[in-house]
């Protein structure tokens, strides 16, 4: 494939500049990850725009070229490159070590930056998003699935996370699938507080990062997306009104009411009759106000209640029940019983 590109490439230690007459183009190299050759086939993982053989210099002129580009993996034994469409880091079932990644910082010509990273915006891409219903507000990302970057706050961090573009924009604050390498989520209350795991797979934004984001509109609505291996749908429920409080204060849970999906209802398995967790406090095995065990029995963290019932969901548990009890085993009551053979679940944030 030959491209006549005069421009020149300058590689700066962790940094790619690649400079044209009148447009250059930054990458910033980050990490390449193990990952699943299953989790790759998800939409969320990244569209492969391109692949091609070629050095790592003509890589990244390729992904300059390329309108959507924003994210090139690079393998340094065969000299094979894969451009992507957004994403920070870079995943692979192969060798790590003969991968490398490169991520867009932007692509600016004299005037304006005419490319940014999802979730930047503004003429030298100085401007973030504040949640993914933010986004699609101001118009400035794709109407489709992907990764962006978030800033919930001005003196917060600069998060990456799944969004949904579509309704609204929809913010994922957590994220399990069978198709991505399974993540622990029977943590400590300090990761639950600041998130862990992989965000393009399996994750938890972190409690902090969700409160965060509640603070930048009057009301958001909580999305539950539960997935399985039946002829039925995705089955969903929406709780409106969501807010959680401080670390101080346990981000304690608060909901205003229940509505169903039209089409497949999920059921309201969080605030349905004595097993309501409106107002409870956040609990993990290391801080528990369940005062009934209930993140070591249910093998995660969540709004427990204070009975040995626990919860009526568990989105937080084992995946796999071989070998577990049901309680610890994801599930969801209402409606859907005991399933737990579930492929996705997602737990989604949209503004009101």
């Amino acid at each position: 494939m030959g491209v006549s590109i005069p421009l020149l490439v300058i590689r700066l230690l962790q940094t790619f500049v690649v400079v044209s007459a009148s447009i250059d183009s930054k990458y910033i190299k980050t990490s390449v990850l193990e990952e699943s050759s299953y989790c790759k086939d998800r939409g969320i993982y990244g569209l492969i725009l391109q692949e091609i053989k070629c050095s790592l210099i003509d890589c990244s002129r390729f992904c300059s070229k390329i309108d959507n580009c924003r994210r090139f993996m690079f393998d340094n034994k065969d000299n094979h490159c894969s451009l992507y469409e957004s994403s920070e880091n870079c995943f692979t079932s192969e060798d790590l070590s003969k991968k490398m990644c490169f991520r867009l910082i932007s692509v600016c010509d004299d005037v304006n930056c005419t490319r940014c990273p999802i979730g930047y915006y503004g003429d030298q891409c100085q401007n973030i998003i504040e949640d993914c219903s933010d986004g699609t507000q101001k118009g400035v990302v794709p109407d489709k699935k992907m990764m962006s970057f978030i800033r919930p706050s001005p003196d917060g961090p600069v998060l990456e996370l799944q969004c949904d573009f579509r309704w609204g924009g929809l913010t994922v604050i957590q994220s399990r699938t069978k198709s991505c390498l399974e993540v622990d989520f029977n943590r400590t209350w300090h990761d639950y507080s600041v998130g862990f795991g992989y965000r393009h797979g399996n994750y938890w934004i972190g409690l902090e990062n969700v409160h965060r984001i509640l603070q930048n509109h009057p009301k958001f609505k909580l999305g539950v997306l539960l997935v399985h291996d039946s002829p039925m749908g995705p089955a969903q429920g929406y709780y409106h009104g969501f807010n959680i409080s401080n670390n101080a204060d346990n981000y304690k849970i608060t909901i205003d009411s229940y509505s169903p999906n039209s089409k497949y209802d999920s059921g309201d398995s969080l605030t349905n009759g004595s097993y309501n967790i409106n107002g409870r406090p956040f609990s993990t095995y290391d801080k528990d106000s369940s005062n009934n065990d209930c993140p070591g029995r249910f093998g995660g963290g969540w709004w427990y209640i204070d009975d040995p019932v626990c919860s009526r969901a568990n989105v937080n548990g084992k995946r796999d029940s071989v070998g577990d009890t049901f309680e610890a085993t994801w599930h969801w009551l209402d409606n859907l019983g005991n399933i737990t053979n579930y492929r996705d679940i997602s737990l989604l944030l949209n503004r009101e």
